[in-house]
């Protein structure tokens, strides 16, 4: 081969690698501006992600808000309500009268029929074979008599008959979480 064949050779190769350089700094600038245009839409999605975590922990707070202004409402509502354990249950009672005899009979108050119950009524559905009988919530009008109610509730230990304040479900909860401390603290002569 001739020294001009061979420069033709190495001329050509010199021409194709130039054009595969020239291919590849093309590819590493169209891949360079690939990650700028990643990085900028990485950049919003944080800010984005950023603004939408601020949102959703100022409508956490809200909800939380909502909520404890909600069992509020509910224990407000509830503060003039007995739970009554353990009576009887029939299907023609009229549990307002139930609720007077068991004042007048078992916890001695010698003018339970003038306390006015606004409204009373089992909980729960009746389920069929079950025989203990579901609890009553009784509504009364003056909380007086309430609170009077409650404080008698003491002689019917033993009778297996209890009574009890209504509070919301959540409180109910952390009331039982807390008895522990609670019992605790009783034994150490705190109240």
């Amino acid at each position: 081969m001739s020294k001009l064949g061979k420069l033709d050779i190495i001329d050509g190769r010199m021409i194709s690698m130039e054009q595969e350089r020239k291919e590849v700094k093309e590819s590493l600038e169209y891949a360079y501006a690939e990650v700028e245009t990643l990085k900028k839409e990485n950049a919003e999605l944080k800010k984005s992600d950023s603004e939408t975590k601020k949102r959703l922990a100022k409508v956490e707070e809200q909800n939380s808000a909502l909520n404890s202004r909600v069992i509020d409402l509910q224990a407000r509502s509830m503060r003039d309500n007995l739970m009554f354990y353990n009576l009887p249950e029939r299907e023609d009672e009229n549990r307002n009268n139930l609720i007077h005899n068991l004042l007048q009979e078992q916890l001695g108050i010698s003018d339970a029929k003038t306390i006015k119950i606004h409204r009373s009524h089992r909980i729960g559905r009746r389920t069929p074979g079950s025989r203990r009988p579901r609890a009553i919530v009784a509504k009364f009008n003056f909380y007086p008599d309430k609170e009077r109610t409650l404080a008698n509730a003491k002689r019917l230990n033993g009778t297996g008959i209890a009574i009890s304040e209504q509070f919301p479900e959540e409180i109910v909860k952390l009331r039982k979480r807390l008895l522990p401390e609670m019992k605790k603290a009783r034994e150490d002569g705190r109240r």
